[in-house]
């Protein structure tokens, strides 16, 4: 089975203002270079990582990071919302991919370990969609099994998930885990990011 990993690589980052908030600072590196990291160390097949918003700038900081198993795939409808990235990826791996496995490039703090474990829970039960539960609410990384890639290419907007995990609720598991994963939207949710990493 050939999963491939998906990076939502694409958005504007409207909230941090004039900041691309993946290029911000996390470690040693930047948030994006850190979520491209944790998939390659994973054991998905490939990575498939889905730009738009600055794509030349995301391209050139992760050049260094990538090798034959990674690609770029541009998204010229980003502004559009995320379901425009996510059939930009389907279309990328149809014929190709088995499974999906997506990845927000703004939480680096999901790392290889936990990508794994869904991945081995994914490959073992073999449901339509995967979805990490963290701190009770949805979280990443979500796989999809090529059976829902028709249902992804008509998705529209950027608030996809309930109506899609709904369609498939009885075909489909949920994967606890208690890491609480922090989405970088904001400042605060930055500052947040900054100070639990100085507690790890």
């Amino acid at each position: 089975m050939v999963i491939t990993g998906v990076i939502l690589a694409a958005g504007m980052s409207s909230r941090m203002g004039a900041v691309n908030k993946l290029l911000l600072k996390y470690k040693d590196r930047t948030i994006i270079e850190e979520t491209l990291t944790q998939m390659m160390n994973s054991g998905v097949d490939d990575v498939v990582i889905i730009t738009g918003f600055e794509s030349d700038l995301i391209e050139q900081v992760l050049a260094s990071h990538t090798d034959n198993r990674t690609r770029f795939v541009y998204n010229a409808d980003y502004r559009q919302g995320r379901a425009e990235s996510i059939k930009c990826a389907i279309k990328a791996i149809a014929g190709k991919a088995d499974a999906a496995l997506f990845m927000v490039a703004d939480k680096p703090g999901v790392n290889s370990h936990l990508i794994d474990k869904a991945i081995e829970r994914f490959r073992t039960d073999r449901p339509a969609i995967l979805y990490v539960e963290a701190s009770k609410v949805r979280g990443h990384p979500i796989i999809f099994d090529k059976r829902v890639f028709d249902a992804l290419l008509s998705l529209n907007g950027d608030r996809i998930g309930d109506e899609l995990v709904s369609n498939y609720r009885d075909d489909l598991v949920r994967l606890v885990d208690d890491t609480p994963q922090i989405d970088i939207d904001s400042k605060d949710d930055y500052r947040i990011l900054l100070e639990t990493e100085g507690h790890n």
